[in-house]
């Protein structure tokens, strides 16, 4: 059974990202998904239930398994990645909005943090993103290093379980007529290891980042954005680059982030 672990505070992002994996994952005898809510006054508790159970039942209604989690306490990231860690989950699914209060769970901040936690693929979804199916998907890869990784296995169950057109990205302002034969080598590991999924490989010479990967999701019509290796650890250090961080907070499509 895979377990994907929707995180609810009730504002308009969580509620958006619950109806966004529910769409993704109904119908699939073989995927649970929980609806987990955290919560720091026992206050509140009586209400949360109450809205939790509503929730599910509209879920169960749509043809999906659904589970309810509520916590308290003050740590929230941290509940979460144990809780994550506990179930062995196959991915949290999280909606970011694009200015949320800080009183709000889903802070940029705390989401960004969730990417970093190294448990579980974490799904990032804006606030407006509607699921019409994955059949595009965006790898960007800096193409150095390029090795089998525990990140880069737990990738392949995700693009398996749904089947998409694999497109690799590398944006280098140092690319020239042809390639280097640095990149060509990394390229044909690229390509051995995404055998299955016949990716086609892209490059594009321009400085911004962030306006390189908008502008190529738009004209592939893309799906999902997977970010891909760049150190031997695949994903770790990526994560503290300001691109990196940018493409999470203001991409208009949903972003998976992997770790070993």
């Amino acid at each position: 059974m895979k377990y994907i672990i929707i995180p609810l505070d009730f504002s308009l992002a969580s509620l958006n990202a619950a109806h966004f994996a529910t769409e993704m994952y109904k119908a699939k005898d073989d995927v649970t998904l929980i609806l987990y809510h955290f919560y720091e006054t026992a206050n509140k508790r009586e209400t949360s239930e109450k809205y939790l159970n509503s929730l599910q039942q509209q879920f169960i209604d749509m043809g999906c398994n659904v589970l309810t989690e509520i916590e308290s306490g003050e740590k929230f990231i941290e509940s979460l990645a144990a809780f994550a860690f506990a179930k062995k989950a196959f991915m949290i699914v999280m909606g970011i909005e694009e200015k949320a209060p800080e009183t709000l769970r889903f802070t940029k901040s705390n989401i960004l943090q969730m990417s970093e936690q190294e448990i579980c693929p974490v799904l990032i979804i804006p606030e407006n993103a509607v699921f019409k199916g994955i059949s595009n998907a965006l790898i960007t890869s800096e193409l150095k290093f390029v090795e089998e990784t525990p990140s880069l296995l737990t990738l392949k169950k995700v693009l398996a379980f749904f089947k998409p057109v694999v497109h690799v990205l590398n944006v280098d302002p140092d690319h020239y007529l042809s390639l280097t034969e640095n990149y060509k080598a990394e390229k044909e590991k690229m390509e051995a290891l995404l055998a299955e999924f016949d990716p086609s490989f892209y490059f594009m010479n321009l400085y911004d980042f962030n306006e390189s990967v908008e502008a190529f999701s738009a004209n592939k019509n893309i799906d999902l954005i997977a970010i891909a290796p760049k150190y031997h650890n695949f994903f770790g250090k990526l994560f503290k680059t300001l691109h990196t961080k940018k493409l999470i907070y203001n991409s208009k499509v949903p972003v998976l982030a992997v770790h070993e």
